[in-house]
């Protein structure tokens, strides 16, 4: 009588695990089909702008909009908070980057968002003495861009003025955003139902003579992921917020060190603890 009902329910727990899975699927391929839609849409408004401005004669020299469009991005989310707005700078520590003479050379500015710089620098007849971080992390065409923008006098992409867009959003733009939210939620529902229903197999008890393998896969996969979310996975996110990147590289590096220790020992007490309970 025993074996029938745990044979139930594990058929039953196998079932959830499937119905979650299909779920997933279905919204992935779902998913895929309005994104495969959405460059069409795109192409379409593309020849449209391109015919009513065909018989405009373009400017060699004009930085393209797409270009300064990223490069505008690329310095709101990385460097505004120090350079302030438009490139005007912060006094005495961060310089301005608007009308500053040492931003016509592309590759010096490129050397120093690759490797940072300390000390003081002069410009325009003011000393300014604050620390710049490395951004290695960006792209080369993330770099060139950002580089371009500020090249160009913070100069607004065509079209990127407050009246941009007013007539409502470009076409092909709405539905993968909103598709990817959908992937989101459905993956997270799937995985709160596929760990309800496999939860009595990854937190229980264990014979470790008599583990199934499945079972062994299972709790070591989470292991390993809880091992990278807290040990490579926060400390990075961390180092790379707006406070953080702001202090001297060798704060930097103590919070990073701290932040990594934490994750290790934590996941090593967590390991010792379920040993303890018989949960591995």
């Amino acid at each position: 009588m025993s074996g029938s009902t745990t044979g139930r329910d594990t058929r039953r727990r196998l079932r959830w695990a499937l119905f979650a899975g299909t779920v997933a699927a279905v919204t992935l391929t779902g998913g895929a089909f309005a994104q495969d839609a959405s460059p069409d849409d795109t192409t379409a408004t593309t020849e449209a702008t391109e015919g009513s401005t065909s018989s405009s004669v373009p400017d060699e020299n004009a930085v393209p909009d797409e270009v300064l469009r990223q490069g505008a991005e690329v310095f709101t989310q990385v460097c505004q908070s120090c350079h302030q707005p438009g490139g005007v700078g912060l006094s005495g520590k961060y310089p301005p980057l608007l009308d500053n003479p040492n931003t016509a050379d592309a590759a010096y500015v490129e050397t120093v968002i690759r490797n940072g710089r300390e000390g003081e620098i002069v410009v325009n007849g003011e000393t300014y003495d604050g620390v710049m971080p490395a951004q290695a992390a960006l792209s080369d065409d993330q770099v060139s861009s950002v580089i371009a923008y500020i090249q160009s006098g913070f100069q607004a992409p065509a079209g990127g003025g407050e009246d941009a867009g007013a007539s409502g959003p470009v076409a092909g733009t709405e539905l993968p955003g909103f598709a990817n939210m959908t992937i989101l939620l459905a993956f997270a529902g799937a995985l709160g139902v596929a760990g309800l229903a496999m939860a009595p197999r990854i937190t229980g008890e264990v014979d470790r003579r008599t583990m199934p393998w499945l079972d062994a896969w299972m709790r070591t996969a989470i292991i390993v992921v809880g091992f990278i979310v807290f040990t490579v996975y926060v400390p990075a996110k961390v180092l790379e917020s707006e406070t953080v990147a702001k202090l001297d590289r060798p704060v930097q590096d103590i919070i990073g060190s701290g932040l990594w220790l934490m994750g290790l020992a934590g996941g090593l007490l967590a390991l010792w603890y379920a040993h303890r309970q018989r949960r591995i």
